[in-house]
């Protein structure tokens, strides 16, 4: 036990110093712009962007808690947004390999088994897209006579993308949804492996991928609630879409409220299809491929940098400070567990 305890403190302490170190290391090369342009960015907006962006995690944590409460009854808006700042935390010291797992791994924290965790993040990944999908096509059919004139080339793009995305939910939902395919998939992994060391394996992601699907089943038949997930991820979006907004609106009072929020859509859509020169982003290179013949390169680039701190940075903040409150108290714990070792030792 006291073996045990201190082994966990060392590991903590030491997962501890390494998020430290990934965090100066992603801020020094990743995030010094965006602070940069913080600084140089009136107060009013600066304070406006945090309220936008805290606002996206309290509407996503309420999305998270329609889903993950079928399981789960205790399961909060704060739980969900807690879930979403952890996962944007590890999404960053993990550069993206983490984001899936770490999601996850917080709904078994908080009492839900492992396939029901992948459950929840499927369904959680699907209405998102869905809601994406939404927001492109109803922006693409509002501004598009605008849109056509300002950049006609790109709305094959935006369909692709659409289609695109589209694709991606139909696969999930099959994937966790098809008793039909499970079978199928099944029937081949037997014929492909013969040892019995993976015919185990197979049996046992067998089990798994039954679990998901009984998850995924029991939220998509409650109609209801698949509407007021939709509408809070459609609600949590517009959040974010209106930063650029909120940041240009200074400098350009004339600019078109929709026009805006309908490009910030397209850019999110066709970051995942679009092709782009080596060392930039997709979603940066389309947003800036949209905005800066709308406002110059100037104020698209700051619109950027702040859209990014307010949808990106600012939860992965959060998530830090919950991380090391959830270490110190993991630390605290284990200290005490071996100073309770000693005390026996010396009663004994």
């Amino acid at each position: 036990m006291k073996s045990n305890s201190k082994t966990k403190i060392f590991v903590n302490i030491g997962l501890l110093a390494l998020f430290i170190g990934v965090i100066i290391y992603v801020m020094d090369n990743s995030l010094s712009d965006i602070f940069a342009q913080l600084l140089e960015t009136s107060w009013l907006v600066v304070v406006l962007v945090v309220l936008f962006g805290v606002a996206y995690q309290i509407v996503e944590g309420r999305s998270i808690k329609e889903i993950a409460s079928h399981f789960q009854e205790d399961f909060s808006t704060k739980d969900g947004f807690f879930t979403s700042c952890y996962v944007a935390f590890y999404r960053i010291v993990s550069f993206g390999t983490g984001t899936l797992l770490s999601e996850i791994y917080f709904y078994k924290k908080k009492g839900l088994a492992v396939s029901q965790g992948v459950g929840v993040t499927a369904l959680h990944m699907i209405m998102y897209k869905v809601a994406v999908i939404f927001l492109s096509v109803l922006g693409l059919i509002f501004q598009f006579s605008l849109f056509y004139e300002r950049a006609p080339k790109m709305i094959p793009f935006i369909l692709v993308g659409v289609v695109l995305t589209f694709l991606i939910i139909f696969s999930l939902l099959v994937l966790s949804s098809s008793i039909n395919l499970q079978i199928l998939l099944i029937t081949w992994a037997n014929k492909l492996f013969k040892r019995k060391r993976l015919r185990d394996w197979v049996d046992k992601c067998n089990l798994q991928i039954y679990s998901l699907r009984e998850t995924v089943q029991t939220i998509i038949k409650d109609r209801s609630a698949l509407l007021r997930i939709f509408g809070w991820n459609v609600g949590k979006l517009l959040f974010w879409y209106v930063i650029p907004y909120v940041v240009l609106v200074e400098n350009h009072p004339n600019i078109d409220f929709l026009l805006v929020v309908s490009f910030t859509s397209f850019a999110v859509i066709l970051s995942g299809v679009f092709p782009t020169p080596a060392g930039i982003g997709p979603f940066e290179f389309v947003y800036l491929l949209l905005f800066k013949p709308l406002v110059g390169t100037v104020d698209a680039v700051s619109s950027l940098l702040l859209y990014r701190f307010g949808s990106f940075v600012l939860p992965f903040l959060i998530g830090f400070v919950f991380v090391v409150v959830e270490k110190r108290r993991q630390i605290k714990s284990e200290l005490q567990a071996v100073r309770e070792d000693k005390q026996s030792m010396i009663d004994d």
